[in-house]
């Protein structure tokens, strides 16, 4: 394959692997709102996920090793706990009648982003933390430890740093764009109503998965 060539399976790749519905409940039930804050949460998931994918199959390209079954098993249940908790979350949140909170520093008021009580960030410029944090499990579970594989079988180091850049920078642009979309969604007539479907459809997808790997487990 030519360096155009895995580039770009690479980059579909990635776009294919950002609109997964385990990721696209996850973005769904962390975006909170329409304004300039629905791009970060996308590309913080995305930078987020793509730092374990990358790392992993760079280490498995120099090592010549694979991720046990195990392993990967166990993170899928941890993605699907944390959906049911992130729609749960946004539930209990519609429930209580609670608004997002947000600050001003002077210019446009927006959303602060955290985990917590720690706010991320270099300057001005802040990490979305849940998501940041909830692509970075996301990028040892599914389809993320398919593309460490693919990584890991690539027939040279260069092809497999091509693939990687393709697919990191086409799944953090796709997923951005994702989240930016269901944020002008939001900012329709029935947000709450959205909203309590990403809740719904969080832990669909989550209780989903959690079963499947049940059932795999069991089979084994």
């Amino acid at each position: 394959m030519t360096g155009l060539s895995v580039l770009a399976a690479g980059a579909v790749f990635g776009v294919r692997h950002a609109l997964e519905a385990v990721h696209l409940a996850a973005v769904a039930t962390l975006v909170e709102g329409e304004d300039d804050g629905t791009v970060r949460v996308g590309a913080s998931w995305g930078v987020g996920h793509a730092l374990p994918v990358a790392g992993l199959g760079l280490t498995f390209v120099v090592r010549g090793i694979q991720p046990p079954a195990a392993v990967v098993v166990l993170f899928e249940v941890l993605v699907g706990v944390v959906l049911l908790v992130l729609g749960g979350r946004l539930l209990w949140t519609l429930a209580r009648g609670d608004l997002t909170t947000r600050h001003d520093h002077g210019a446009s008021p927006h959303a602060h982003l955290s985990v917590g009580d720690l706010a991320l960030g270099l300057s001005h410029l802040h990490l979305d933390g849940d998501s940041f944090l909830v692509g970075v499990l996301h990028g040892f579970a599914g389809s993320g430890a398919l593309v460490v594989l693919l990584v890991a079988a690539a027939p040279s180091t260069g092809a497999a740093l091509g693939f990687l850049a393709g697919f990191c920078v086409l799944s953090v642009a796709t997923m951005a764009a994702v989240s930016a979309l269901w944020g002008r969604a939001l900012g329709t007539a029935f947000p709450r109503y959205l909203e309590a479907a990403a809740g719904v459809f969080g832990i669909a997808v989550g209780a989903t998965l959690l079963v499947e790997q049940i059932v795999t487990v069991g089979a084994v």
